[in-house]
């Protein structure tokens, strides 16, 4: 008889038993009866399931056994070498809460609420001490410098939140808690009587995972209902008690705590084992984030939400399960895209971690999985058309056949704008008559709607357009757009977004042809940077029906390009459809909270509805961002140097990201900073040593570092004033969310601690 087993996320190694752990989980899964095991009870134990098992002479496997008809399982709970830790286990039982039917590890005896307050309080007093010292190390490294520069103290520290003012107010009393979501009335107790959420994971560290969870949602403002959507709450099950137990361990919440294997599963196991530490185990998913992966849409899904909140996690996961999937002949055919080459390189590894045998796809089309960045793809498809594909597909969208096709580079197409202008246009006003809104009027209405005369052009509704235009101005910018696209049609040159609309042309006329579509699921990660070019692109890729098209995307952090309503391309997620993720994984609450206030304005997300920031949370709490400013550039460079060093003075794993606007910027920092000693990575493989690299805020989208420092964020670079110049009202104010969505995402990617600095005036969009 074989066994399945369940792992808790207090179970740590040491890598000298590794092994030998290893052997013992797969006999006990293979044959839970073999007598080298020696599987015994624990005497005395409050619950009479407890059992231990021989690792090797000095360690043994504390666990608990359930027993139904259909199946065997153990729930390993630790690895132990002493009598006193085997001890521990005996005032345990494992219960299935009456309310959500979760598996809990409980102990006979709960603390006292004020000794574990006033415990917790104690220790954090003491992580504060700490954070002062690493703050006064900063000060004394700034004051070593030779010349002194003006600067301004940290932001003053806002008074603590107490969890109590949220809970009180909604009225989530210990009864209504305890009734309405099954939390311990002990625990709520507890929360009620913190001076600061900061507290509220480290008072709640004996209780199980999922209350902590819970109480975080409830103190952002989520309402019991979200809560239960949120854990993946359901009733309890019906059975016996072992079953109860067995299958409490499959919801969603238990598996904040469990890693639930089935038998034989030991690909699976090899993994929890082999990280480590559960809490990075590389296939654990939140139960939000399992709730998306899993989910079958009778057309397109999307997940959204901030920075650090797993939506690329969600994607990876998602299309590893869509290329899994078993089908009579032959895998699927699945596309994982996403904006740049660099964040495709990045999403090739983490599928290689989450699954190293994962089915790679031979070619674009194949069976299995294929990951590539968005323009790459477009790129290869549009170079491996035949002549007459090409030639009929830039008719279609340019008005003009060409019989070549190669992209502008930036100064190319400008000179282009410039010199159909010259010739057209003569009486529009100069917030019309620039690149800026010509190029933006062209793709969202002209290319996205596939228009190639002017009469189309004077019909189409210009949705999303916030500049007007009369029919005599719509026929002079048409006049300036017409020449444009003769031209590229001419010169076999196009921009990027057109190149991606003649790569959908050709494989829609294929389509027509009854030829196949290339993938049978697309998933694309970074979506909001997506331009109408691409999602023509995606529509092309596969054809509508169930888990066609799932995009993860943050409004909040489009940083290229122009919002659209993607409905408009035939793909929509509203309502069930859609998943929003609010609890952030990488930042800490402070650096969440001041990142979160540079997003002033309205935000419109996918399906053309207000993305707000709230019940936006962190589980992790750490140092205030701060804010330093110097008399010139030379000592805001030294400063930084100062404030790196005293970072790694005494601290490991260390990865900091050093992040400007400008690659001029960019160039001086690292010139500045090796002057001052700081060794400046050139790849992020730092072995064990501390890692220090420095790029521009656009380079760093899909990173992170435990330490950021945000250079030169004065007024004259964010926003970058000569993009705004002549620009009418509404494209000036969506220049200026770009930067503000820029600097979100820049001060998001700190982990841990978040510095900014500036020779100059500060920037209008950091927060007052």
């Amino acid at each position: 008889m074989t066994a399945s087993i369940s792992i808790h996320n207090s179970l740590k190694l040491d890598g000298s038993i590794k092994k030998s752990v290893m052997d013992f989980l797969e006999k006990l899964q293979e044959d839970p009866t073999n007598p080298s095991l020696r599987v015994k009870p624990i005497a005395g134990s409050a619950d009479s399931r407890a059992r231990t098992g021989r690792v090797t002479d000095f360690y043994r496997a504390v666990m608990f056994e359930l027993r139904d008809r259909e199946t065997h399982h153990f729930v390993i709970v630790g690895i132990y070498n002493h009598d006193d830790d085997i001890a521990k286990i005996k005032t345990a039982t494992l219960r299935v809460n009456p309310i959500n039917g979760i598996t809990e590890l409980v102990h006979a005896s709960e603390p006292d609420p004020a000794v574990v307050r006033a415990e917790v309080e104690s220790r954090v007093k003491a992580a504060v001490a700490e954070r002062e010292a690493l703050r006064i190390a900063e000060e004394q490294a700034r004051e070593q410098m030779e010349e002194r520069s003006v600067s301004a103290p940290p932001p003053v520290e806002a008074a603590p939140t107490r969890p109590s003012d949220a809970l009180t107010d909604a009225g989530y009393t210990p009864q209504v808690l305890e009734s309405e979501l099954g939390i311990d009335p002990t625990s709520t107790e507890i929360v009620l009587g913190l001076e600061s959420e900061d507290l509220l994971l480290k008072a709640l560290e004996h209780r199980p995972a999922w209350e902590s969870d819970a109480f975080i949602g409830l103190v952002a403002g989520m309402t019991i209902e979200e809560v239960k959507e949120s854990l993946g709450m359901v009733a309890p099950v019906h059975g016996d008690a072992d079953s109860r137990l067995v299958e409490g361990l499959k919801t969603p919440a238990a598996r904040l705590e469990y890693a639930y294997l089935e038998g034989g599963d030991n690909d699976e196991l090899r993994n929890v084992l082999e990280s480590g530490d559960f809490a990075s185990w590389r296939v654990f998913l939140h139960p939000s984030q399992l709730d998306v992966v899993t989910r079958s849409y009778s057309g397109s899904g999307r997940v959204f939400g901030g920075a650090g909140t797993g939506k690329t996690v969600v994607a990876v996961h998602r299309a590893n399960r869509l290329a899994s999937a078993n089908r009579d002949r032959e895998s699927p055919r699945v596309l994982l895209t996403t904006y740049t080459r660099v964040l495709a390189d990045s999403l090739k590894s983490q599928m290689t971690a989450l699954n190293p045998v994962y089915s790679e796809a031979a070619r674009p089309g194949d069976s299995g999985l294929w990951i590539s960045g968005i323009d790459q793809l477009v790129m290869r498809t549009v170079k491996e058309a035949r002549p007459d594909e090409l030639a009929a597909a830039s008719e279609v969208v340019l008005g003009s056949a060409a019989s070549r096709i190669s992209v502008f580079n930036r100064s190319e197409e400008e000179l282009l704008w410039s010199d159909v202008r010259a010739l057209a246009g003569a009486g529009l006003s100069d917030e019309l008559a620039n690149d800026t809104f010509l190029s933006q009027e062209y793709e969202a209405v002209v290319l996205a709607h596939g228009i190639t005369t002017q009469a189309d052009y004077l019909r189409i509704p210009r949705t999303g357009r916030g500049t007007p235009l009369n029919r005599k101005a719509r026929k002079e910018v048409w006049e300036i757009i017409e020449r444009y696209m003769r031209a590229c049609a001419m010169e076999g040159k196009v921009s990027w977004p057109v190149l991606a609309a003649i790569g959908a042309e050709i494989l829609e006329q294929r389509a027509a042809e009854n030829g196949p579509r290339m993938f049978d699921h697309v998933l694309v990660d970074e979506a909001q940077d997506f331009h109408a070019g691409h999602w023509k692109f995606i529509r092309s890729l596969v054809a509508e029906g169930p888990n066609d098209v799932f995009i993860a995307e943050d409004a909040h952090q489009r940083i290229y390009g122009q919002q659209y309503v993607l409905s408009r391309f035939g793909i929509s997620t509203r309502g069930r459809a859609s998943k929003r993720l609010t609890l952030n994984y990488r930042t800490t609450r402070e650096t969440l909270d001041y990142a979160v206030r540079i997003l002033d304005g309205e935000w419109t997300d996918a399906e053309g509805e207000t993305d707000t920031t709230d019940q936006y949370r962190s589980a992790r709490s750490g140092p205030k961002p701060a804010l330093f400013e110097f008399s010139s550039e030379a000592d805001e460079i030294r400063a930084v140097a100062g404030i790196i060093k005293a970072w790694m003075q005494g601290q490991e794993g260390i990865h900091v990201g050093v992040l400007a606007r400008t690659k001029a910027l960019v160039n001086r920092a690292v010139n500045g900073l090796a002057e001052h000693g700081i060794d400046i990575a050139l790849s992020e493989d730092r072995g064990d040593g501390p890692l220090v690299q420095v790029m521009t805020m656009h380079s760093a989208k899909g990173m992170e570092f435990t330490h950021v420092v945000l250079i030169g964020v004065g007024r004259n670079v964010l926003p970058q004033r000569y993009q705004l110049t002549g620009l009418a009202v509404a494209e000036a104010d969506d220049a200026r969310q770009r930067e503000r969505s820029l600097l979100y995402v820049a001060a998001s990617r700190a982990r841990d601690q978040l510095v900014i600095t500036t020779h100059e005036e500060l920037s209008e969009l950091l927060p007052s």
